[in-house]
């Protein structure tokens, strides 16, 4: 990885770590617990400036960030010292040496980090390079929007696409943390983006591995699990190449977060940590709704399992909870009403078709074979392994409850039709895509419990047998006995799958199809010609969406616009779609295009999707007076607009469109 790529990603993890862990630090929580969750801390942080930004004016930055972090640390501090002063600085978690099973659990975070980042960054051609599928090009626009503006209102990003909507809702935590990022570094947008992306299994790994570890599970699992989850294809790779996911992937990445704090909060009982059990699931509301509601479920399946073992309900422990939970819907009250507009808006129109049986479903979820030429059979073996020995991992029961369900709505989604299951999917998208990846989270730890069990019963053996193995203490040999067997594992998968699994990044970020360098180059020449307050014309699927994100330029359209929502968009985007090459004798258009101050329009090459098409309205350009063709290269065109008198007849390029209020 070049220097200047190795730069953006340490001060992206200084962004996205430091502001959370400080102030988790200053709750009272231990080092490695403030570390884990920090990065959910730092998105809570952002979700609540969100909330604020819709009522008092701020201006968005890595130093308001910063501030922010340090003036809630100081409440904290305080509120945990009131009434006993002198014990102040006994309030901050004293450093102690590491012992060996935190030196063994952190090599395994650390290795499943770093194997994770390898496969994704080698596959994305660099860290400048932007995947070339549909959701990407929102994210880059709306990273480059907030960077730009320092409006963090989650109503703000209408501007990029919806600007003729009302009632716009699109979470916005990742995008801010990210222009955060970029703004600390001075780096691209798409080196922000990626530099985040590289970092989602590394927090997934930390976060289970310290989850793991509170639970009191073995050592080696605790470790095991984060190497093993760099090789799921399913998560993080798939929701990563594919959309791409990414703040639904990274709200994935934060769950064993959300219930290190929901777990603090019934263990210490403490104010302070209500208030970052709070932020924490702010974090998952900014970033993507639906993490919020698998978080919600995996704390109620955590907590009930904790009363029922104890058979009593700690009404502290409940009031404490449910203040949390109501902190959270204040702090996060605009992305908790954007969620519930869109649980009956645009999510219950989404409909994925089935593609397979039951029986297919579970196979392919079971075995590792969900849309891949062939299963992850290495790791499926000891998925299967630590389902046949669940009795010895009673410590992970409920969590294994999270990814039951998780895997129960897989089979929903990718089997089923029914009005039923399409309601009971929808606040995911119904998308058996993001169930997968859900499940992951508990098949890794399965995995690792499994690979365990092995160890033990080899390293009983080994332990009779040899001398050295004997002379270690029981967690010790049985720790050794478990890489070896991870050796095993890694050499049979190929590596745990890292050319498979690289592939599959590689066909989203390094194929020019959506974004080339024409383009780019075209965004280049365009961008001193545009002034502040102008507008470009751009057809949405092709790749003229991204001057936002690459070069500050506003298109009228920054993310793309399927032909079949046409009728769903607003009346000036309806015209401009399906009439902006009518512009010489439609008033509607004309007055659009003056409203707008579009002074040039875009046209791409290439589409976002193989069966995308032209826009009607930007077909045929090149017959209108009022058009001058002013950059043609390597497939691109560039028309500024100059205005001719109204003509008595349209052109009969756009003789077939129709009028919004005529039946067409």
């Amino acid at each position: 990885m070049p220097l200047d790529a190795v730069v953006v990603l340490a001060v992206t993890v200084l962004v996205v770590f430091l502001p959370g862990a400080l102030v988790a630090t200053a709750a009272g929580l231990r080092t490695s617990l403030a570390v884990a969750t920090g990065p959910l801390i730092t998105y809570g942080l952002a979700t609540v400036t969100g909330t604020a930004a819709g009522h008092v004016h701020l201006r968005w930055g890595p130093w308001l960030l910063l501030g922010e972090a340090v003036v809630v640390s100081v409440v904290l501090l305080l509120a945990r010292s009131r009434g006993r002063a002198r014990e102040v600085p006994a309030l901050l978690p004293v450093a102690r040496r590491p012992g060996a099973r935190d030196l063994v659990i952190g090599a395994g975070v650390l290795t499943g980090a770093l194997v994770s980042a390898f496969v994704l960054q080698r596959n994305m051609g660099g860290l400048g390079r932007p995947n070339q599928d549909w959701d990407y090009t929102f994210h880059a626009n709306a990273t480059r929007f907030i960077s730009d503006t320092g409006d963090v209102d989650p109503t703000a990003l209408r501007a990029i696409n919806d600007w003729e909507s009302s009632g716009f809702f699109y979470p916005n935590a990742y995008h801010a943390v990210a222009a955060a990022a970029r703004n600390a570094s001075g780096s691209s947008v798409f080196e922000a983006l990626n530099s985040q992306t590289l970092l989602i299994c590394a927090m997934a790994g930390l976060g289970l591995a310290v989850l793991l570890r509170e639970l009191r599970a073995p050592t080696a699992v605790a470790a095991l699990t984060p190497v093993l989850l760099a090789g799921f294809a399913s998560f993080p790779y798939d929701v990563i190449w594919r959309g791409p996911l990414l703040p639904y992937g990274t709200g994935l990445a934060l769950l064993p977060a959300f219930l290190l704090l929901v777990r603090a909060v019934v263990e210490q009982r403490s104010p302070a940590l209500v208030v970052l059990a709070a932020l924490g699931g702010a974090g998952l509301l900014g970033l993507q709704p639906a993490t919020a509601l698998s978080g919600a479920v995996l704390a109620l399946l955590f907590v009930v399992a904790r009363w029922v073992s104890r058979r009593q309900v700690p009404g502290r422990e409940a009031a404490l909870l449910l203040a949390a939970g109501l902190t959270t819907a204040v702090i996060a009250l605009p992305d908790v009403l954007g969620s519930l507009r869109t649980s009956s808006g645009a999510a219950t129109q989404v409909d994925w078709a089935a593609v397979e049986t039951p029986g297919q479903a579970i196979g392919d979820l079971l075995f590792l074979d969900h849309a891949k030429p062939g299963p992850q059979l290495a790791l499926a073996l000891l998925v299967i392994v630590g389902l046949a020995s669940l009795r010895s991992a009673r410590y992970m029961w409920w969590w294994l409850a999270g990814s039951g369900l998780a895997f129960y709505l897989f089979v929903l989604a990718a089997s089923y039709d029914t009005d039923l299951a399409e309601t009971v999917t929808s606040p995911w998208w119904n998308d058996r895509w993001r169930f997968a990846a859900w499940a992951v989270l508990g098949m890794a730890p399965l995995a690792a419990h499994g690979l365990w069990r092995v160890a033990v019963v080899v390293g009983s053996w080994a332990g009779r047998e040899n001398r050295p193995l004997a002379g270690l203490r029981p967690w010790a040999q049985r720790t050794a006995t478990a890489a070896v067997v991870l050796l095993v594992v890694v050499v049979s998968s190929s590596g745990l799958y890292t050319g498979d699994n690289g592939g599959r990044v590689a066909e989203a970020y390094q194929d020019d199809q959506y974004l080339n360098g024409a383009e780019v180059a075209a965004m280049s020449w365009l961008a001193p010609r545009v002034g502040p307050d102008e507008t470009v014309m751009n057809d949405p699927v092709d790749g003229s969406a991204y001057m936002l994100a690459l070069d500050g330029i506003r298109p009228l359209f920054g993310h793309q616009v399927p032909q079949v929502t046409y009728a769903d968009v607003g009346p000036t985007q309806r015209a401009l779609l399906e009439r902006f090459n009518c512009l010489d004798s439609d008033a509607d258009v004309r007055a659009a295009i003056e409203r707008m101050h579009v002074r040039y329009a875009f046209l791409g090459y290439g589409f976002v999707r193989k069966n995308s098409h032209r826009a009607p309205g930007m077909e045929a350009l090149e017959t209108s007076p009022s058009l001058h063709l002013v950059y043609d290269r390597d497939g691109v065109r560039i028309y500024e607009i100059q205005l001719q008198p109204v003509a008595d007849q349209a052109l009969a390029a756009c003789s077939g469109s129709t009028r919004p209020d005529q039946p067409g």
